[in-house]
């Protein structure tokens, strides 16, 4: 079994219509696991969440805490899964509670007070910037990329940080 994940990225809207469906056709997933608190304290959202996905995904979704317990040991194939987090201190805290990742796609954190726009459709705050360098430091490549085909920019690259 392969130990890279087919995709780890960070969108705060989760899964969400025309990106997660050419993400899905781009390369070939076949799970998507949700690693957010608030929605897998959520019944309601959980549905939602699976309603949103491509037909014939399997969604799941862990607490940040689960996942951290569940991914390392996880017997389905990682190269066909993708794990979405809301945030740049979410991935950060995966990663250091031992689920281990090469690459981080950040796609989606929008405009918000105390967010900096770093990247077409995405801003950041000094926190999240923070956990992203840390991250950096670790060895992960950082790319931003809404979606595939778009030309992508490395978060080393970024001006000013």
């Amino acid at each position: 079994m392969s130990q890279n994940w087919g995709l780890i990225r960070i969108d705060d809207r989760l899964i969400h219509g025309q990106v997660i469906a050419v993400w899905c056709r781009h390369r070939p997933f076949t799970r998507i696991v949700i690693v957010d608190d608030e929605v897998a304290a959520d019944p309601f959202m959980q549905d939602v969440m699976r309603l949103a996905a491509p037909p014939g995904l399997q969604v799941e979704v862990l607490s940040l805490e689960e996942a951290i317990r569940r991914l390392p040991q996880d017997p389905y194939p990682r190269e066909t899964t993708m794990v979405l987090l809301r945030s740049p201190q979410a991935a950060l805290r995966l990663y250091e509670g031992g689920v281990r990742y090469t690459a981080l796609n950040v796609g989606g954190l929008g405009s918000a007070p105390g967010r900096r726009p770093l990247f077409r459709h995405i801003a950041a705050s000094e926190e999240e910037i923070a956990a992203l360098k840390a991250l950096a430091e670790q060895g992960v490549e950082i790319t931003f990329l809404t979606v595939p085909g778009e030309k992508a920019r490395s978060f080393r690259d970024l001006p000013d940080l």
